[in-house]
Order: C-alpha cells, then sequence, then structure tokens
C-alpha cells in the first residue's frame, strides 16, 4: 500500500456539517469519490484529549491512561492538560511508522509534547505565567522543526490570552509537507470546536468556522501537490466528538464544602480535601483523598444520592470506580464518574451556589460543550480518499477504535493490543 499519510482531525464535526462541507473545494476535493463513515461511535468521556490518544493508538482510556482533558490539580479551577506524551502508557501509530522507517510529522495533536516525532508541534500552552512561547515550545517541539519553522511562523501564534494555534499550526504544517514530505502528517485544528462552545450546536458562527477549515485543507492540500506526491497520498479527515446544549453548571464542590469535605483559608482558596470533583464536561470524577477511608467515602456517596435524587441537580446516573472500568473502559484516580440528564455541565468551583441556570446573571459556562455519553446527540465522522481507499463507498457507522487499525493497514505498519477492526471494506486490497 502506498505510504503516504495525511490525517486532519477537525474537532467537533459531524454528519450535519457536511452538508456545507461537501460544497466547499478543501473537503470536496476528499468528499467527491471518497470513502465514508457518517457515524463514528467514540468513547467516554467525550473529551477532545482522551479520544485523539485513542486516535493514535487504537487503545480504549483504561490501557492509554489519559481520562480527562486536565490533570487533577485540586484547587486550581484551569488545571494544566495532557500535553505530555508520557503520559500516554501505550505506543502510537508514530512508534510504529518509525519502526518501519516511515517519517512522521504532527501538528497540534493533543498528548504528542516531547515525543518521538521527527516534525513535531504540539498543542501545548501556558496557563500561568505566559512566559514567551519560544521557551515553551522549545522544551516540547522536535528540535529540527523549532529551529527550521517556529521563528518564521510564529508572529501567527499571538499566544496571551488566546493563542491562534490553528493557523499556527496549520502554517507550519504547510512548509513541512511541502518541504521536508513526512510518510506520515497528523494536524489537528480546533476552529469548529471553539465556536460550538461559543455559540451554540448550528448557526453562521459554526458554518464560518467550517469555511475556515476548509481554507486550511485547500492549502494543505496544495502543500502536498507541490511536494510532488499528491497522487501517492491517502487524505484522511476525522473528528473526535460532537456537542450537546448546555443550560445549567452543577457545582458539586460546593455541596462538599458545605458538609465539611472541603477546606479553604480566609481568601477562599482550597488547602485541603476529603472529595473532590473534577469536571470533565458533561460528566464529573469524583476523587477521594484516602480511598481506604471509609467514613468519608459513605458520606459522599449519600451525598451523592442525595444530589441524583435532587431533580434540580441534573445527575442521571453515578457510577463506581468498578462501574465505569466494566462499562466505559474507564479508570483514573477517581473513585465515581457522575453523568448529567441533558443540558447539564459540570464545574469544579466550590464556592457560591450548587446550580447555576443558564438565565441566572452569574452563569458564565458555555453554550454547548461534551463530555457526554457518545451515542447522544450528533455524531462524528471519517472521510478518505487516496490510492488506497475505493471510491465511492459509505459505511454506515464504526468504533473510534477501529480508525488506528485502518490507519496502520494503510502506511503498512504492525501494531500490536488494538482494541478495533481494520475497516476493510474501505480499503482497496483489503
Amino acid at each position: 500500500m502506498a505510504k503516504k499519510m495525511v490525517i486532519v482531525s477537525v474537532d467537533a464535526l459531524v454528519g450535519e456539517d457536511l452538508k456545507l462541507a461537501s460544497t466547499l473545494p478543501g473537503f470536496k476535493k476528499i468528499m467527491d469519490g471518497g470513502a465514508r463513515v457518517e457515524q463514528v461511535m467514540s468513547v467516554y468521556p467525550t473529551l477532545t484529549y482522551p479520544i485523539h490518544v485513542v486516535q493514535m493508538t487504537g487503545r480504549n482510556l483504561m490501557n492509554h491512561g489519559i481520562y480527562n482533558n486536565e490533570r487533577v490539580m485540586p484547587g486550581r479551577l484551569s488545571p494544566d492538560w495532557f500535553w505530555q506524551i508520557q503520559d500516554c502508557k501505550v505506543p502510537t501509530i508514530f512508534d510504529a511508522a518509525h519502526r518501519k522507517g516511515l517519517t512522521t510529522h504532527a501538528v497540534m495533536w493533543p498528548v504528542t509534547a516531547q515525543a518521538d516525532i521527527d516534525w513535531l508541534l504540539p498543542e501545548v500552552w501556558d496557563l500561568q505565567k505566559w512566559e514567551d512561547p519560544a521557551i515553551i515550545y522549545k522544551k516540547n517541539c522536535s528540535p529540527q522543526l523549532f529551529d527550521k519553522y517556529f521563528e518564521k511562523h510564529r508572529f501567527k501564534l499571538g499566544w496571551h490570552p488566546k493563542p491562534e494555534l490553528d493557523e499556527f499550526g496549520v502554517s507550519v504544517a504547510e512548509d513541512v509537507i511541502r518541504n521536508e514530505k513526512p510518510d506520515l502528517a497528523m494536524i489537528h485544528v480546533s476552529a469548529v470546536d471553539i465556536a460550538r462552545h461559543g455559540n451554540g450546536m448550528f448557526g453562521p458562527a459554526i458554518d464560518d468556522a467550517i469555511r475556515k477549515v476548509d481554507s486550511w485543507l485547500c492549502r494543505l492540500e496544495q502543500a502536498v501537490s507541490e511536494s510532488g506526491r499528491f497522487d501517492e497520498t491517502n487524505f484522511i479527515i476525522v473528528s473526535d466528538h460532537g456537542h450537546l446544549k448546555v443550560d445549567k453548571q452543577v457545582n458539586l464542590n460546593v455541596l462538599f464544602k458545605e458538609e465539611g469535605l472541603i477546606q479553604t483559608d480566609d481568601h477562599g482558596e482550597l488547602v485541603s480535601y476529603q472529595a473532590y470533583c473534577h469536571s470533565s464536561g458533561l460528566s464529573a470524577q469524583i476523587l477521594l483523598a484516602d480511598a481506604a477511608d471509609t467514613e468519608v467515602r459513605k458520606k459522599v456517596e449519600a451525598i451523592l444520592e442525595y444530589a441524583k435524587d435532587t431533580e434540580a441537580f441534573g445527575i442521571k446516573a453515578i457510577y463506581t470506580r468498578r462501574e465505569a472500568e466494566e462499562k466505559f473502559q474507564l479508570s483514573g484516580p477517581f473513585e465515581y464518574v457522575v453523568e448529567g440528564v441533558g443540558g447539564v455541565a459540570f464545574a469544579a468551583k466550590w464556592d457560591g451556589r450548587v446550580v447555576i441556570n443558564e438565565e441566572d446573571p452569574d452563569y458564565d459556562y458555555v453554550k454547548t460543550s461534551h463530555g457526554h455519553r457518545p451515542h447522544l446527540g450528533p455524531q462524528p465522522v471519517l472521510l478518505a480518499k487516496g490510492p488506497d481507499f475505493k471510491e465511492n463507498v459509505t459505511i454506515r457507522e464504526c468504533s473510534i477504535l477501529d480508525e488506528v487499525p485502518t490507519f496502520a493497514a494503510v502506511l503498512g505498519v504492525e501494531m500490536e493490543g488494538l482494541e478495533g477492526r481494520c475497516l476493510h471494506e474501505l480499503l482497496v486490497r483489503p
């Protein structure tokens, strides 16, 4: 099979977006006559970082080790994210490509900072000090990419308070694809996800974001063409999750504080805890400082059951650690997983009110979000075109765990422990 592949992850792209996308030149080049999966079943919780690790390892959350976008850092309302590859417990498709002697490139792909990738520009930022981005990126990029391309494009990054990661990343990817001709390139763009969080599920802002993504696809396609490798390149568009409308924010840490399970100082800063709610968007992960403390465990379970029985709190289900592992292959440093009803999102605040509704003046949450059960709402898609994919073939659905086995088959690389299946029905040579 051909050993060139460009994968673009369009964060939060869903099937409903394809009507517009199919009319735009960048998407159209891949969609017309290409292969397609209409619905890709993701994993729980539907969060960008855990899912993108699935999309580069072919392993579920319990095995690859990334259970949330953010690290557990009780007391910090904006924790660090899982940026570094060291947090991933299993090999990636980049590792498999290297074993085969292939060259690799990743741009803004979650959980790749400091990875062994030939041309690496990871997704990373500085939540605390906002120091010079060159310091942050030099620590986390591949040396040759940083030395050759960072300064050329850094003016596009912006940085504080809101880095323009997409434009910066695509600009670097164009150069790397054109000049270095990597065998495997994986690029992540967030514009559609950001638009949905801020504006709702559908509407003009989301359409504008899809058009912006299309302009990036056009540039990447042109870069491949200028590299002289267009006809031997397989183009793949993937997505990670959909969104659901949010109209209520629930702060379980307020309950824990009221019950004496969170302690704060005179300035309201958290100083210690026995139980803590770690947000995962439309679900929550509940930590115990001492999992062996049976009295605290009983108290926490009573609080959670009370919240579940109180309709205003909007809790649909509570899962123990074992239940989460068995039902969702989800594991982490938490003892319980809390699932909200439709419209409920969880935050980590420990001051204020437990429930803040959309119409309240102090409501400050996004319009839509994710972290929900993956079967709910609009679904991600997979689009592919190239010499190793059949023309004009569509399948109804697959698991997101099926993506890496398919990528590996196209690249001709071997990976152990994959949990999905190769989508042979999409390939010219199954």
